[in-house]
């Protein structure tokens, strides 16, 4: 069985794949930016004002970041799929442990929003 090479389908899918892990570094980056600081006990002693809340900008675009990356995930294991059955058995496992995490991040976003 002659392997077929490198197709347009497969060069899609690497470009998406390494999208898909830069968009989560740079939303891990955002993360870092733009959550609240934290409170340690010497910065309380010397009296120094620590920002308690989350940074609105950061927030937004850590979440657009982090919903994106799951877009392109659900689209690469999807494109997968469809172009061979047969090279990943537990894709709907995937799928479906993809599935539980953003709906409990979806419940976290609203019921965590004031």
């Amino acid at each position: 069985m002659a392997s077929r090479g490198f197709d347009w389908l497969s060069k899609i899918l690497v470009a998406m794949t390494i999208g898909g892990w830069t968009l989560y570094l740079l939303s891990l980056i955002l993360l870092h930016y733009g959550r609240p600081e934290q409170h340690f006990g010497y910065l309380r002693y010397q009296g120094i004002a620590v920002r308690a809340e989350w940074l609105s900008l950061y927030n937004f675009w850590f979440h657009a970041a982090i919903w994106g990356t799951l877009g392109l995930a659900v689209t690469v294991f999807t494109l997968v799929h469809v172009k061979g059955r047969h090279q990943l058995q537990f894709l709907k496992v995937y799928l479906a442990i993809l599935a539980v995490a953003a709906v409990l991040t979806l419940l976290l976003i609203v019921f965590s929003t004031p």
